[in-house]
């Protein structure tokens, strides 16, 4: 029978055991009552006491009649005056006594009576016989006694009676309430039994559902899909379940009584498998047992080896312990899951060379065309004729537009990665607008369209957002629009609504074109899908303008709608809610014309491999009327800078023998011209090469291809002394935030703290022979890696993984070569904190 249920008997007997006990001492008191009663029934206390009287009288009598007589019988008067002192003994002593205990009445009587007592006891003493003189004495004392005696025996008659009621009162009373109490004390027991037999159905009820669960948990364990496994503390099986049967291939006959070491545990294993049994039975800390599942690897009967889950429990049987393994055959899961990570780093794979690919293709295609941008600005600059430089315009729309389109192919890559930034910055939303119509201005009238602009007044900005990112997205609009229109036009309208801090922006592009059809609403917005014509002609070649605009302005908190039926034209809606701006003097985003005034002659140093790309700079360079010296590579450039003093040099990041971020970084350190300006250029992204560039020590950074306003702009703020150093507002962006939240000072001490702790790891790593604990060096690695994420240092934080990854495997490779990578990852970010913070001599203490 189970505990809970003994503790249920216990209490119901000790219950009853109590009310018995209970029970008995009511009937001893009251049959001790009852003896009370009875005694004084027997005693008679009220004839004892009225006895005193009478003998006093006859006492009284005999001395009188002797005393009249003149004889004198001693023998007599002395048997008198004894029965007289005994019956006044007899109320001085005994029940008698306890009747007068609490009657001071009786206390004086009683007190008169006792002086008679002595002064007859004294008197009958006297030696001598008896003569009248002392006759008449006695008779004299009896006297004076008699009213006191008849005056004690009517109170103690009285006082007997008193009592004797009390007491067949108190005796009625006790006899009510032990009839009552024992009612209860019945009814008790009857509760309580019938408590006992509810109890013991319940009990019965219990063993059978307990027999029937037994049963069931049988039949469910022979019917488990998993092997189940029971042994006791010395490994020896007791039970085998069909699964394990089917599992290990061991019948149950066959096994029970093995050990599990002796049986499917594998060789190599067993070791660890036995002081784990035993450090287990000695103190109870889980690590396999009672510790979840766990994968490992089991042997079958026929000695091949294979991948198990395993969950062991235990159970306790008085102080021995048993074991309950629950063994799962993952070998088909291990071989599916095999397949997808062969699947997934395939498609990883495909990604990755899909993403190098448009990395590459947009390299390839920008730096060409940074030579026909480049070509066509010089152009411009020259004589034309009105048809000359219609021509210039249109080859100058086309060259941007494809530039656009070569930027889309870029911006898949930093989407699908999650890494596209966004730049903010103050813009007037109408020399906004108005440059996209003098951009597509040209096209549209090539097709003889219209281009018209209609900005609500109360929403002319200015604005304060991602002005490049909002006019990618709008030249895709109106460009797609301009393809899909032959007749008519294209209108560009700008609403909205004004809310206490942010605007609700709407623009609007509206066209005449073909239309699109209800079905395809939705699927202009997916990745290479291109609208075709009736004749199935292709307007559009990438299919993806209009897929990466929508992520584009979903990523800045907005969206892309559209509006459209066939043969009716179409009308996409951008939605943008955007901060306004306190400057109202915000200038238009860049690149728009800017007035330059003229800049003192400069000398200038043009670091690229390409020899097209640099003899256009150079020409542009020229004329603006500087000294330009060019160099093909990095190690080119080190030595030509050793020759002269360059106000500019414009560096071009990817180059064969030595790169730009090389070459800078050496000329920083000892070069000639290592306070000179340096313009970062490449052909790739400006988030590729962001952070190199600030660690590196370039003062700004330009992305192919670019145009004779932006070379303008530089050289007049370099000879102004107006320098713009590199925009580190988005690098790293994780410290600039720390540094908005935190300040500047607490920083540094956070930034320090990091780099000595890095400090401390590369050490280890150097003079470390190999023998440490993995574990304690994995958990240093990983702090020093949450560090490195927290603070923005994200190649060094790849690094520390990696290290993290060796470390908890406990085969690092090359200690020294690790400690060599992580000294110039701490070094970069020293570069780094430095770029955003200052140098550590210039912080605030």
């Amino acid at each position: 029978m189970k505990p809970g249920m003994n503790r249920y008997r216990f209490l119901v007997l000790a219950g009853i055991c109590l009310l018995i006990f209970l029970l008995a001492a009511m009937v001893i008191n009251l049959l001790s009552q009852l003896r009370e009663s009875s005694r004084a029934a027997e005693d008679n206390m009220q004839w004892s006491i009225s006895q005193i009287d009478t003998e006093f009288a006859n006492l009284d009598a005999t001395l009188i009649n002797q005393i009249a007589n003149g004889s004198f019988t001693d023998d007599e008067i002395q048997l008198r005056v004894d029965i007289a002192l005994s019956r006044l003994n007899i109320i001085e002593s005994g029940r008698a006594a306890e009747i007068f205990a609490s009657s001071p009445e009786a206390a004086e009587l009683l007190a008169a009576i006792s002086s008679f007592s002595r002064d007859a006891v004294a008197l009958s003493d006297l030696p001598g016989p008896l003569n009248e003189a002392r006759l008449v004495e006695m008779q004299q004392l009896v006297s004076d006694a008699r009213p006191y005696v008849r005056d004690i025996a009517l109170l103690g008659v009285r006082l007997s009676a008193q009592q004797s009621e009390m007491r067949r009162d108190n005796f009625a009373r006790q006899l009510s309430r032990t009839g009552g109490a024992a009612i209860v004390l019945l009814i008790l027991m009857a509760g309580l039994m019938l408590l006992l037999d509810q109890l013991l159905r319940r009990a019965a009820r219990r063993d059978a559902a307990l027999s029937a669960s037994s049963k069931q948990l049988e039949s469910t364990l022979a019917a488990s899909l998993d092997a189940i496994v029971t042994a006791n503390e010395a490994g020896e099986i007791i039970d085998f379940n069909t699964s394990a049967e089917r599992v290990f291939g061991w019948t149950r006959d066959e096994i029970v009584g093995h050990t599990m070491e002796d049986t499917f545990i594998p060789h190599r294993m067993r070791d660890a498998h036995n002081n784990g049994m035993q450090r287990y039975l000695k103190t109870g800390k889980p690590r396999v047992v009672d510790a979840g599942r766990v994968e490992l690897a089991a042997l079958r009967k026929s000695g091949e080896e294979f991948p198990v889950e395993l969950n062991i429990t235990t159970t306790q049987d008085g102080d021995a312990t048993t074991f309950i393994a629950y063994i799962r055959d993952i070998s088909d899961r291990k071989i599916n899951e095999q397949k997808l990570v062969d699947a997934r780093d395939r498609a990883e794979r495909t990604d990755k060379a899909k993403s190098r690919f448009l990395t590459v293709m947009s390299h390839e295609m920008r730096t060409p065309l940074n030579g026909i941008l480049g070509v066509l600005d010089l152009l411009k600059t020259t004589t034309l004729s009105p048809q000359q430089e219609r021509y210039a315009k249109i080859a100058t729309s086309s060259s941007e537009i494809l530039l656009e389109h070569v930027n889309e192919a870029l911006d898949i890559t930093r989407i699908e990665a999650g890494e596209l930034q966004l730049t903010l910055q103050d813009f007037g939303l109408s020399s906004f607008m108005q440059g996209l119509v003098d951009m597509f201005e040209p096209l549209a009238r090539e097709k003889d369209l219209s281009v018209s602009l209609d900005i609500e007044p109360a929403m002319r900005g200015p604005y304060h957002a991602d002005a490049g990112r909002i006019r990618q997205i709008l030249t895709n609009l109106i460009g797609n629009a301009i393809k899909f229109t032959n007749q008519g036009g294209i209108t560009l309208s700008v609403s909205g609504i004004h809310g206490q801090d942010e605007t609700s922006l709407r623009f609007t592009v509206t066209d005449t074109g073909f239309g699109i059809a209800a079905d395809q609403l939705e699927q202009v917005f997916e990745d290479f899908f291109a609208l075709a014509h009736n004749d199935k002609r292709q307007s559009r070649g990438d299919g993806l303008g209009l897929s990466i605009s929508r992520r584009i302005a979903r990523t800045m908190g907005g969206d892309i709608v559209v509006k459209s039926a066939p043969g009716e034209g179409s009308t996409f809606v951008l939605t943008l809610s955007v901060l306004r701006a306190k400057d109202t003097k915000a200038k238009a985003p860049a690149p728009l014309e800017t007035d330059v005034q003229p800049v003192p002659r400069c000398n200038i140093l043009i670091v690229e491999d390409n020899s097209i790309n640099r003899s256009v700079l150079s020409d542009m360079l020229r004329e603006m009327g500087h000294d330009v010296h060019e160099a093909e590579n990095g190690l080119d450039c080190l030595e030509k800078e050793k020759q002269a003093d360059f106000d500019v040099i414009f560096m071009d990041i990817s180059m064969p023998v030595m790169d730009g971020i090389e070459a800078t970084r050496k000329l920083r350190i000892n070069g000639r011209n290592a306070k000179t300006h340096i313009v970062g250029l490449t052909a790739h992204g400006r988030e590729e090469y962001r952070e190199q560039a600030v660690q590196a020590g370039m003062d700004r950074f330009h992305t192919k291809p670019i145009r004779l306003d932006a070379l303008q702009v530089i050289v007049a703020e370099v000879t102004s002394g107006q320098l713009t150093k590199l925009d580190v507002s988005q690098f790293p962006q994780a410290i600039v935030e720390m540094v908005d939240i935190l300040g500047r000072t607490k920083v540094r001490g956070v930034a320090n703290a990091f780099l000595s702790e890095l400090e401390t790891l590369i050490g280890s790593l150097r003079h470390d022979d190999g023998q440490a604990e993995p574990d304690p060096l994995a958990e240093t690695v990983h702090k020093a890696k949450g560090a490195a994420a927290l603070l923005g240092q994200s190649e060094l934080e790849e690094h520390l993984e990696s290290l993290e990854r060796e470390a908890r495997l406990g085969r690092i490779a090359d200690r020294n070569l690790w400690a060599n990578t992580l000294d110039v990852g701490a070094e970069r970010a020293r570069a780094s904190f430095d770029s955003v913070l200052g140098p550590e001599s210039d912080t605030p203490l």
